[in-house]
Formats: structure tokens, C-alpha cells, sequence
């Protein structure tokens, strides 16, 4: 936070970019480790605390979240993982001279929710944005001196060959919102691959010089370009 502190400081305004919403992707009992899947896809439920939901961002089943375990019938289910309202909760807790707002799709769904959020954001009522990728793409925030782009890893790994052209378009959208006034800024990504090769190449090569590498190792692989 000692980044975010910095650029608070200053005046500027700092957003946090998580593309994962919701409080915890899984929720898991601590007493015998059962996790709590969707029953019709097999996908793991999102927990939402403030509606105390579990919900498939895949299929868009939504139950109650159990007070205890299905399987064991302990009342040790704990959410693990981070999500944006957590993100939220944690912020709000660290800086609490701060307003704090989230944009996404849970904070958007009443009609007019977005406009308001993003008319906030723009007349710098809110020092601190939070934001899934609803946030990244086409907005203009000229008092964002700090993007902090938070837990990219799981794309570096996914098994979709698409996953790192995604990434790399998602981390430069993102990273695009910062600098677009007259003042210094700052991008900040939370990684534990710093040497992987698509980080390495979003750092010092542009968009298409990253494009035609992707298209190659696909080539070699006969996957589809």
C-alpha cells in the first residue's frame, strides 16, 4: 500500500483492477475441505457476502450460501480467495479517510447505478476506484495517477491457448487509464511470475510485436491463429 499512500497523497486518484467480483471465488469448509460447486456446470460458486449468495459466474445459478457444510455438517465454510468485494472491504478498512467505490456488475444492475458511480469517479469525489474489466475499457479518469492491476496470474496458466492474447489486451486496456491527464503515473502489476515471458514482453515490446510471437508459438503448436 506504501505506492497508494504515495499517489493518495498527492492528490491523485488510484484504481485497483481485479477481474474476479464477487467477496471469495470459492467457499470451502475448513473441517473436511469440501468446496461448493455449481450443480448444473461443475464450476466452483462464487460467495457474495452482502447478499449471502453463492452464485455461477458461468451459468448464472444462484442459491442461499449454507451456514454449514453440505457434506460434513461442520460450520467451518470459510471463503478463500480474493474478489472485488472483498478488495472493497480491505481498502475501506486501510483507508478509511478515503471514499472507496466499486464498479462492477454487482454495484451496476439498478438502472442508473453505473452513470452515478462513474460521475462520482470523474468529479474526484472517490479517491480510490475499484473495478473489473466493465472498468477498463474506453473510460477517461485524467486524475488516475496509479493503476494497481492485481492477481493476473491465473491467465498465465490457463488451459485456453487464448488465454495470454487476452491478458495482454486486458493489461494494456487497464494500464491505459492511468497517465491520461498532465501528471506522472504509475502501473503497478501484483504478479508471482515477474520473469514470465508474456510479462517480460508487455513491458517492453508493443501490442503487435506481442501479437505476432503469440501467432507463432500457436503455429508451432498447430493451434488456430
Amino acid at each position: 500500500f506504501s505506492a497508494t499512500d504515495k499517489h493518495l497523497e498527492a492528490g491523485g486518484q488510484v484504481l485497483f483492477f481485479l477481474n474476479r467480483r464477487g467477496y471469495a471465488p470459492v467457499l470451502l469448509c475448513h473441517h473436511c475441505g469440501f468446496s461448493v460447486q455449481c450443480p448444473r456446470c461443475d464450476s466452483y460458486l462464487t460467495y457474495h457476502q452482502k447478499k449471502h449468495q453463492l452464485s455461477c459466474h458461468h451459468c448464472n445459478y444462484v442459491t442461499r450460501s449454507p451456514k454449514i457444510c453440505p457434506k460434513c455438517q461442520q460450520a467451518d465454510l470459510l471463503p478463500i480467495g480474493l474478489g472485488t468485494e472483498r478488495l472493497e472491504e480491505t481498502l475501506n478498512y486501510r483507508f478509511k479517510d478515503k471514499k472507496c467505490i466499486r464498479i462492477d456488475r454487482d454495484t451496476t444492475q439498478q438502472k442508473g447505478a453505473l452513470e452515478d458511480l462513474l460521475s462520482q469517479a470523474h468529479a474526484n469525489e472517490a479517491a480510490i476506484l475499484i473495478g473489473t474489466q466493465m472498468l477498463a475499457k474506453g473510460h477517461h479518469f485524467p486524475n488516475v495517477t496509479l493503476v494497481a492491476i492485481l492477481d493476473c496470474d491465473n491467465s498465465l496458466f490457463s488451459t485456453d491457448f487464448r488465454a495470454p492474447e487476452r491478458l495482454t489486451q486486458l493489461l494494456l486496456q487497464v494500464a491505459g487509464r492511468a497517465g491520461r491527464g498532465d501528471r506522472a503515473s504509475e502501473v503497478i502489476i501484483q504478479t508471482m511470475q515477474p520473469e514470465h515471458y508474456l510479462l517480460q514482453d508487455i513491458l517492453h515490446k508493443d501490442y503487435w510485436e506481442i501479437a505476432e510471437n503469440l501467432y507463432k508459438l500457436r503455429e508451432q503448436a498447430q493451434l488456430p491463429p
